[in-house]
């Protein structure tokens, strides 16, 4: 679950510095600039639902064994 909350906050950052950097130096074209917005943007909610799957499938196993939830 770490890992996914750290990849998840290393793609809103790069999100943010590529509107950044083209924002200041415009180094990509708008089509190409857009497609690598959404490229990161799919990326993170693919971060999202898997991390979130993950953790209710721990939950739900957690549930059944009897076992506490932490």
């Amino acid at each position: 679950m770490k890992i996914g909350i750290f990849i998840g906050s290393t793609l809103f950052v790069a999100a943010v510095l590529l509107g950044v950097v083209q924002l200041w130096f415009t180094p990509w074209s708008p089509d190409i600039f857009l497609k690598l917005e959404l490229t990161v943007g799919a990326a993170f909610l693919i971060d999202i639902v898997v991390c979130f799957v993950i953790r209710e499938y721990s939950e739900d196993k957690a549930n059944r064994s009897g076992d506490h939830l932490n």
